[in-house]
């Protein structure tokens, strides 16, 4: 698996020589795990495109991984040579670890203390936490994954109101909440992506969906958001519009039955 983003950053290293391999084992008087050793003859450290790890901390609400943006390589005072520094610097507790990636407040480490075979665990220096997370560094390869971090960033509407946008990520969390307001937040903020076709398909099939919902404020706004797609000149192709006049003519809310025959109107206009 190509872990690595293709872009060099202040944590790729100039290429790992056998001299730098056994500079660290050396150092450490251990043996660096081959699949690590594999990944750094690839790259000597960097940015991770597969940069997370589905591990829950409780850290926060809704706490569900743990990022791992880069991998340290290996170079003389350089990368995983600067664990001894760090370990000092931030007092962490636990001997004979090698430092992978971290900011100071949390590190991923090798953890060698017991065994010869590292175990990676996960170490949050301001409560002096530390976690075994993975048996070994093959195991927590397997895990990695892509996380598209969300990011909330404050717009101004056409009023000139400060509106919070969503990531597609953060969009498709909401809209699968047990919380009302979670999936009205969800399905408002997909209605601001529909330009991208894939993510129109996507909040098509989220409609269908929650025109089933038990909550009757959610199926509203699912229906409205389905109507404002269609008077918005989206591409909906007649499947799609016989599936969602099926849902109106189900229900018994006098704003769909007004929608219907709008729907018939629009119909007419664009030959569906």
């Amino acid at each position: 698996m190509d872990i690595w983003k293709e872009d060099e950053s202040s944590y790729t290293l100039s290429r790992l020589t056998n001299e730098d391999i056994n500079l660290a084992e050396k150092h450490f008087n251990v043996k660096l795990p081959k699949a690590y050793i594999n990944l750094l003859k690839q790259k000597n450290g960097g940015e991770l495109h597969y940069n997370a790890l589905p591990i829950s901390l409780d850290r926060w609400e809704n706490d569900n991984h743990i990022i791992i943006d880069h991998l340290l390589g290996i170079k003389e005072n350089n990368g995983i040579m600067e664990t001894d520094y760090y370990v000092k610097e931030w007092e962490i507790k636990r001997r004979n670890i090698i430092l992978l990636s971290g900011d100071g407040h949390e590190w991923l480490a090798l953890d060698y203390d017991k065994t010869e075979e590292p175990k990676v665990i996960f170490i949050q220096t301001d409560n002096e936490r530390i976690i075994e997370i993975y048996s070994s560094f093959d195991k927590m390869l397997e895990n990695l994954y892509l996380h598209e971090e969300i990011e909330e960033e404050m717009q101004e509407d056409d009023e000139g109101e400060e509106v919070i946008s969503y990531t597609l990520e953060e969009a498709r969390k909401l809209v699968l909440s047990q919380e009302k307001i979670d999936v009205l937040t969800g399905i408002e903020a997909f209605n601001n992506m529909l330009y991208d076709e894939e993510i129109l398909a996507e909040q098509l099939d989220n409609i269908l969906r929650l025109l089933k919902h038990s909550d009757q404020e959610i199926v509203d706004e699912a229906g409205i958001a389905a109507w404002k797609m269609i008077i918005s000149s989206y591409d909906i192709n007649k499947e799609y519009l016989d599936k969602l006049i099926s849902e109106f003519e189900k229900s018994d809310n006098q704003l769909f039955k007004t929608f219907l025959e709008l729907m018939g109107d629009y119909i007419k206009e664009n030959g569906k």
